[in-house]
């Protein structure tokens, strides 16, 4: 498999994960809301789902967002520089800012998912496995700020020729 191959599906894979956690909650709460509405029943463990699908749907979406680049940001400054190495000098700084910041949460992320022995209350599942999502999402987000800062240094370095 080829690299582009792979990175469409880690793409789609971000992306399904995103929208079945999306769709999970969507269900969970609506069973919910006309559970309690009629007093049908309660749903104990509902907290602890809940919990770790939203973990699981706002890091992986992040990391998907990441990614594509579709994340929010301001870029007034680089956008009124225009196509000159400045424009390109502050995508480079903005990335390696941007990798400092993804690395500490990669490592600290890494770090609660190891020690993190608890067990949900009532479900009995390890909260490790809400907190491996930091770590992971993480990791993508990382190899994608590399790819930006190589681009930033690849379009310097041309645009430096011209």
């Amino acid at each position: 498999m080829n690299l582009q191959r792979f990175d469409a599906f880690l793409g789609k894979l971000l992306r399904g994960i995103s929208i079945a956690c999306f769709i999970a909650l969507f269900f969970l709460l609506f069973i919910n809301v006309i559970a309690r509405t009629f007093q049908l029943a309660g749903f104990a463990w509902f907290d602890e789902i809940v919990q770790g699908l939203f973990a699981w749907m706002v890091f992986s979406g992040a990391a998907a967002l990441w990614r594509e680049r579709e994340h929010f940001a301001v870029d007034w400054l680089e956008v009124t520089l225009g196509q000159s190495q400045y424009a390109i000098m502050l995508r480079g700084l903005i990335s390696l800012l941007c990798l400092c910041f993804l690395l500490a949460m990669t490592v600290y992320g890494y770090d609660l998912f190891l020690r993190s022995r608890a067990l949900t209350p009532i479900l009995q599942l390890p909260t490790s496995l809400f907190y491996s999502v930091i770590p992971l999402s993480g990791l993508v987000m990382v190899l994608y700020t590399l790819r930006d800062i190589n681009v930033a240094f690849t379009d310097l370095l041309s645009h430096k020729r011209k």
